[in-house]
């Protein structure tokens, strides 16, 4: 059947479209129309009866990239007529394998009507077998074990080859031992967890020859998206399954392989010609996406690597604006850039505010920018991760917070009565429950009385007695210490900080980010608020931004947060990426921020970044940053200096910001045209009214400022004041309280 895409795909395209048999290596570049090529391809092969629509597997990483390819796959062969007799097995690994599973895990010596775990329940099964081995939790966390475990069946190691892979060192020794009881315990409860569907369907293959042979002629045709991403068990059961026919056809990028970290092995695709030597590679080199300075100067910094195939990467678009590239003073000042420009955007180019995103290298940085954006009264959501203040770490501290102003909090002690975990079981709580319920009391007071009452048994007793007197302990230090102070209290007696960091997981070490936030957010609090700055005034803030999020989730236009590895695969008119400084991007967190691997990966991570961009990018740095309050200045990124001046627009307002506050504590005159242009603000200025730009004011709660901005006039007069400590703030004139200093 003479079925022809051609005149529908550029030349390269429809060169992989029509590329059939033996095994064919996609290279598609960034916004090159790979998905477009795979399902023109899966099309091609049906149309023209090469293939019947059951000989085909097309596996991907995500439900939604696997619906999008089956839909516009068979929206193709409707086109042109072609009725199947099957439907296509077009999934996610995991979905295809649970599928093969369900029909031959008896040959593993399972039942078929296996349970699948999620994390949370594997992790009480490891719980539970640490408890049975003797091992002490407080010195070695569970998810420290689930996290070794499920790398090793990443890898494709049973306990056995673990072991003999391992130094035999004590702690290696205790991860195998706990490796080999979790899994007869699995095997006991004929439950497999995630990494199983992978590693049992591989396994499966391997020990049964009569199995794998059904499956390579049932699977004559095999297409792997997004094969940069791939894992080691991944890649063994994909060249298994291949290794009769050779049809094998693998699309991906690998100057887009950030997951290494979850066990994705970029080496897979660049060994592919050494797997299979007759492969033909087929390079997707052109970008639909971004423009032409964009496209560029992306090029020319992920040409920095050397893990990575000879490709380059082109468009047709316009050049576009530059890329911007901002040093601003410190992080406060980088996100009101930020804000300013979106608000800019919006009035002058009548963009929407879906049309906009910020990334950024961690979770914790988020903070900063969603305050900024709260303060501009701009909705915002975040992709992939919880907003700064709704994430489990913050609740819980400020649930500790919460309880020191006030002990009859039942909700916030109900949440952190084991947490972190320190042997109070539900049924005691549930005792103590009923009991402050029978004695009309707070469940604070309960604690107590529970004890002398004899409610509680022994050992469960004494455990809640330390619990009562770690908290009796902080609300008495609450009484005289200043809000850091106590917070730093609550860490230290909690231990919550050090039980996240024995956990030894990324997940562990990004929550402990998010608490170093939290703890600037509290300095930045007592700054602003001086004297004013008490626990329950934090406490309040805290609840009226929580309740301003969720006036703000009711706007369906907002802009988009999210952390770079969340980005691979979106894309937006216009992009931010900020904090783009040594140390924090490229990461250090593992001190490993100079070996050539990690920068080699960071690299392909601010790539990513780069090129979700369609129309404008802007980059940013700061001067300076804090961490656990310590004020931190590292250089800029030297992925900045990697892009050719040609395609920039720097602008350093660290500089003139710093020179022009100088001027203005130091000189008070001419304080109107020390004004920096970047700071616009409408001057709507009235004769009658009592305040003027450059006018010095004190406010009750964060001190004395210079007026720099007004707007309306009358009852609506807003007034904008610069702060010495670099803070600006919007007030409503006549609910400010303010007087000239």
């Amino acid at each position: 059947m003479n079925i022809n895409f051609s005149n529908e795909l550029n030349p390269p395209q429809w060169e992989a479209a029509r590329t059939t048999q033996g095994p064919l290596l996609i290279l598609a570049g960034a916004g090159s129309g790979k998905t477009r090529a795979l399902t023109y391809r899966i099309a091609y092969l049906v149309a023209t009866k090469q293939a019947e629509s059951n000989e085909i597997l097309a596996v991907t990483f995500t439900n939604k990239a696997a619906k999008e390819m089956l839909e516009r796959s068979q929206n193709l062969l409707n086109r042109v007529g072609t009725h199947l007799n099957e439907p296509l097995w077009i999934s996610t690994f995991h979905s295809s394998c649970a599928r093969i599973l369900r029909k031959h895990i008896e040959i593993l010596g399972y039942q078929k009507d296996f349970t699948i775990y999620d994390d949370g329940e594997q992790l009480s099964v490891v719980r539970r077998v640490c408890e049975e081995l003797g091992i002490n939790d407080k010195i070695y966390h569970p998810k420290m074990f689930q996290h070794h475990i499920n790398q090793a069946k990443n890898l494709y190691l049973n306990p056995d080859q673990l072991q003999k892979k391992s130094s035999s060192s004590f702690m290696d020794d205790k991860i195998t031992n706990v490796y080999k009881r979790y899994e007869a315990k699995m095997r006991a409860s004929n439950a497999l967890d995630f990494g199983d569907l992978l590693f049992k369907t591989t396994q499966a293959f391997e020990q049964n020859a009569d199995l794998l042979e059904y499956y390579q002629n049932r699977f004559a045709y095999i297409m792997v998206d997004e094969y940069q991403d791939t894992n080691h068990v991944q890649y063994k059961l994909i060249k298994l399954l291949s290794q009769k026919y050779k049809n094998i056809c693998v699309v991906g990028d690998e100057d887009q392989s950030i997951y290494s970290w979850r066990g994705a092995d970029i080496t897979n695709i660049l060994n592919f010609e050494q797997d299979f030597p007759d492969a033909k590679i087929v390079k997707l080199e052109e970008n639909y996406r971004s423009t032409k300075n964009i496209v560029e100067a992306a090029s020319h910094v992920i040409k920095n690597n050397h893990e990575r195939k000879n490709k380059t990467l082109w468009t047709s678009n316009s050049a576009g604006s530059p890329i911007q590239i901002r040093e601003e003073l410190n992080e406060f000042e980088e996100a009101r850039n930020v804000v300013k420009e979106i608000s800019a955007l919006t009035q002058d180019e009548n963009k929407s505010l879906n049309e906009f995103t910020v990334f950024y290298r961690t979770n914790a940085q988020s903070r900063v920018i969603e305050e900024s954006l709260r303060s501009a009264a701009l909705p915002y959501k975040i992709i992939g991760g919880t907003k700064f203040y709704d994430r489990a770490e913050i609740k819980d501290m400020i649930a500790y917070l919460r309880l020191c102003a006030n002990p009859k909090d039942n909700v916030a002690l109900k949440r952190i009565i084991n947490v972190p975990t320190r042997g109070i079981g539900k049924t005691s709580v549930e005792k103590i429950e009923n009991f402050a319920t029978q004695k009309d009391i707070s469940l604070f007071e309960a604690l107590l009385l529970a004890i002398q009452e004899k409610v509680l048994d022994k050992g469960a007793a004494q455990k809640v007695l330390n619990f009562y007197e770690l908290l009796a302990d902080l609300i008495e230090k609450s009484k005289t210490q200043k809000l850091r102070e106590l917070f730093h209290s609550v860490l230290d007696q909690t231990q919550y900080v050090h039980k996240l960091k024995l956990e030894d997981t990324p997940e562990a070490m990004a929550r402990v980010e998010n608490i170093e936030e939290l703890d600037s957010a509290i300095e930045q609090f007592e700054k602003e608020r001086a004297l004013e700055a008490t626990l329950s005034s934090f406490l309040e803030e805290i609840a009226l931004v929580t309740e301003a999020d969720r006036d703000l989730e009711n706007n369906s236009q907002s802009v988009t947060l999210m952390t770079l590895h969340v980005s691979k695969g979106l894309e937006y008119p216009v992009v931010f990426i900020v904090g783009l400084e040594e140390g924090l991007f490229p990461s250090n967190r593992e001190d490993s921020s100079l070996l050539a691997d990690n920068a080699e990966e960071e690299r392909r991570l601010f790539y990513v970044g780069m090129t979700r961009a369609r129309e404008k990018l802007f980059l940013s740095h700061a001067r300076t940053r804090k961490v656990w309050g310590n004020e931190q200045s590292n250089p800029a990124s030297r992925f900045l200096n990697e892009i050719p001046e040609k395609y920039v627009q720097k602008v350093s307002r660290a500089n003139l910001a710093s020179r022009w506050r100088q001027n203005i504590w130091q000189n008070k005159s001419n304080l109107v045209e020390s004004i920096p242009t970047y700071e616009d603000f409408e001057d709507n200025t009235d004769d009658s009214t009592s305040f003027k730009k450059g006018m010095r004011v004190r406010h009750p709660s964060f001190g004395v400022g210079i007026i720099h901005g007004l707007e309306g006039n009358g009852e609506d007069q807003k007034v904008t004041i610069l702060f010495p400590n670099n803070s600006i703030k919007k007030f409503v004139a006549k609910y400010a309280r303010l007087e000239r200093a």
